[in-house]
């Protein structure tokens, strides 16, 4: 059985251009030189003697690349400016060579020339890029991205712009000049690297091209222009929903020219839920699968694993109970904010009182440090055990929201590290934003980070597994889900068929059940301890549902069509201890078929995954 990990193997994941400064790879790749060593054995010692001039110049290169890379990730700008300019002298060295009346008159001769004018160009477009890409690069600094005593310098941002436009540029300007070799008479060696190279300035126009509009919009974005409202809401996934849980807090943050303040907190209790009629007119594919209390009840805004029907939902909440506007909406949970501690230390939550209808609380006697370590069980478990009432444990959570946000944007974290999670908590479905208007849309396409399904199976052939709780409790502290997938979309493309199957285990013991506080588990519908869950299955694009098993045994269910997928809701009840594996299977149409994927609802627990995709490489 073929693992996730081994259908990866192969795959080099593109990392976002500010994460991997990836445009001095190709000062690596230009040792194609080494291949001159066979253009001078045949036309004569003077090329031969600058080939190895040029070859040791690039190994000195080398190393300095890493070492510029390493200072501009640390923060090092002047170390990194003194690195590049060495680098710079350095492969300007190797195009000197390579770069005269000698080599050129030779670029004439049959056989040898073709192969003397790739390798020339090939060293000045490194020159170009090093020049071009990493010497502006050496301007960029990771700390411009984040906030200094609650705001972010819109100059910097700015300036780096300008710095990754340069980069880009240059990169383009690299590709029209490999485009233009003839590769008809080249040699393998130098037909080899030459590809290498071109392959590497290809991947680096899809990094930089973005990376440019991106951060072009972040002036605007950041309230250049105005202020810019981000309606932040905080999935709880002790009570799991499709795109992680119950949207229980809920603030309004301010960007206004640069400055980031948080100017309104809510709570789920704080709208007109069980409504008679959804507070927004509904998809009515979205209905038919789950409901129409998916626009009654604010808690199940979030049971769609589309984050742009999430948003349309809560927008219209908002709108109903509040006056300031929303431009965009980003959702959050608990264990991607458990990641953030880890670049920013410690978020302390204070002893003082806070207002609860009006009166001031004492709620804690002393002060918590929120960390990387505690914030999830604190968060998601052990205030209910803290806190007896609603009201208190929301006055709770907006302390602990405020805190993390204080410490975010007071400048104390570590840039890289609060990139690196943040691109962790992207990767785990963790954070998601929905924009504010179509061109950062279209930046952001269907990208994780925009919380939506792949419209097409080209790129990403994705299944997936959804858990929404109907238990009203906070028990999905305790589940643990484990998911496999199959697909014969290799071995039978014309009538592919895949197959998810999904294990629910509810680890809560039979002596533990009894002593759960209310909030945890109020046992209003089912037995204290028993989880209720509605399992969400969805097949790729174009799919449709062909059967569903529990524990083995047909289910009763019907498959509805939403997002362009099959898709089909099952119900299972877990008593302490209990496990169920439900098997989905659905099959798919004549398509062209990209990578294997599957996704989930974010939980507490790590999910287990594992892949199997016969026949594909």
């Amino acid at each position: 059985m073929t693992t996730r990990a081994e259908l990866r193997a192969d795959i080099k994941p593109r990392r976002p251009l500010l994460r991997s400064f990836r445009f001095w790879i190709p000062v690596g790749i230009v040792l194609l030189l080494l291949v001159l060593a066979v253009a001078g054995v045949l036309v004569g010692k003077p090329i031969y003697d600058r080939a190895m001039s040029a070859k040791t110049s690039l190994e000195k290169a080398m190393p300095l690349a890493t070492t510029a890379k390493n200072q501009i990730l640390a923060g090092d700008t002047e170390g990194a400016k003194a690195t590049a300019a060495q680098l710079s002298s350095l492969t300007a060295d190797a195009r000197k060579q390579t770069d005269d009346g000698m080599w050129k008159s030779l670029e004439w001769v049959p056989f040898v020339g073709p192969n003397l004018h790739a390798v020339r160009t090939a060293a000045a477009v490194t020159d170009d890029l090093v020049t071009g890409a990493v010497t502006p690069a050496t301007n960029l600094s990771l700390k411009a991205l984040t906030p200094v005593d609650g705001a972010i310098d819109l100059v910097a941002i700015t300036d780096m712009q300008a710095a990754v436009t340069q980069a880009a540029d240059a990169v383009d300007r690299a590709a029209i000049d490999l485009n233009s070799i003839d590769h008809n008479s080249l040699i393998p060696q130098v037909e080899g690297a030459l590809t290498q190279l071109t392959g590497t300035v290809d991947e680096l126009q899809p990094l930089l091209g973005p990376a440019k509009d991106i951060i072009g919009v972040l002036p605007v974005a950041l309230g250049a222009d105005g202020p810019r409202n981000y309606l932040t809401i905080f999935q709880n996934n002790s009570e799991s929903r499709g795109t992680g849980g119950n949207p229980a807090s809920i603030a309004l943050i301010t960007a206004d020219q640069g400055r980031i303040s948080i100017t309104e907190q809510a709570s789920s209790a704080d709208f007109r839920n069980a409504r008679t009629e959804p507070v927004t007119a509904l998809n009515a594919e979205t209905e038919a699968l789950y409901g129409d209390k998916i626009g009654r009840w604010i808690p199940d805004a979030t049971m769609t694993p589309d984050f742009l029907e999430t948003a349309d939902i809560m927008r219209a909440w908002w709108a109903e109970e509040f006056t300031n506007p929303v431009d965009a909406v980003v959702s959050f949970d608990p264990v991607a904010l458990s990641y953030l501690l880890k670049a920013t230390g410690p978020a302390v939550i204070p002893a003082d009182p806070v207002e609860v209808d009006g009166y001031e609380v004492q709620l804690l006697d002393d002060p918590i440090a929120l960390t990387s370590e505690n914030a999830v069980p604190l968060l998601l478990n052990e205030a209910y055990w803290m806190f007896p009432e609603n009201k208190l444990q929301d006055a709770f959570f907006a302390a602990a929201a405020k805190s993390v946000f204080d410490a975010l944007t007071s400048g104390i974290a570590d840039p890289k590290a609060l990139l690196d999670n943040l691109a962790l908590a992207i990767e785990e479905n963790r954070l998601l934003y929905s924009p504010a208007n179509e061109a950062e849309a279209a930046l952001i396409g269907e990208t994780k980070l925009s919380g939506r399904l792949p419209s097409t199976n080209a790129d990403r052939t994705l299944v997936g597994v959804y858990v929404n709780d109907f238990t009203s409790s906070k028990l999905d502290y305790y589940m643990q889900l484990d998911v496999a997938a199959t697909s014969t979309q290799c071995t039978a493309p014309g009538n592919p068929t895949f197959t998810t199957t999904a294990t629910l285990t509810n680890t809560i013991t039979a002596e533990e059940a009894p002593t759960l506080p209310y909030h945890i588990a109020p046992a209003q519908f089912f037995d204290r301890g028993t989880v209720a869950t509605n399992l969400v299955f969805y097949g790729p694009v174009g799919s449709t549902l062909t059967g569903v098993t529990v524990d083995g045994q047909p289910a009763q269910v019907t498959g509805v069509q939403h997002l362009g997928r099959g898709a089909v809701m099952v119900a299972v009840e877990n008593t302490p201890t209990q496990a169920h594996t439900v098997v989905a299977e659905f099959a798919g149409a004549a398509d062209e078929y990209g990578e294997f994927d599957v996704q989930h609802t974010p939980m507490v627990r790590a999910v287990n995954e594992q892949l199997t995709a016969e026949g594909c490489s």
